[in-house]
């Protein structure tokens, strides 16, 4: 089980837009490889999925998800950005966990 730590930086957004990237229900998830020895995670919702509480409550959702699963799935020296969907709000947690576990393995995939 790894710590992992998150991203705050304009340009490392900027970075994980370039690098790959898996479209779900729920979320987009982005990744790249970076040469730090963790796991970075990012969390980011526009102002299109609602107001102020709306966007916190996804991310928070997001957070949970990723603590629970990239802790234990991620790899070292991969940063990642969870970009929150509306959808991310009313799907059942188990059926997220699913939809985010699937969307890590294809990512990985792609490499």
């Amino acid at each position: 089980m790894t710590n992992l730590q998150t991203i705050k930086s304009s340009r490392d957004f900027q970075l994980a837009k370039k690098g790959l990237f898996v479209r779900s229900q729920s979320f987009l998830l982005q990744a790249y490889r970076s040469e730090e020895k963790l796991i970075r995670v990012g969390y980011t919702v526009s102002k299109q999925n609602g107001n102020a509480i709306i966007r916190n409550k996804i991310k928070r959702r997001l957070r949970s998800l990723a603590r629970e699963i990239l802790s234990v799935k991620g790899k070292l020296n991969w940063n990642y950005v969870i970009i929150g969907k509306k959808n991310a709000l009313n799907e059942d947690f188990i059926n997220l966990k699913q939809e985010f576990q699937i969307a890590l393995k294809n990512i990985h995939r792609k490499i």
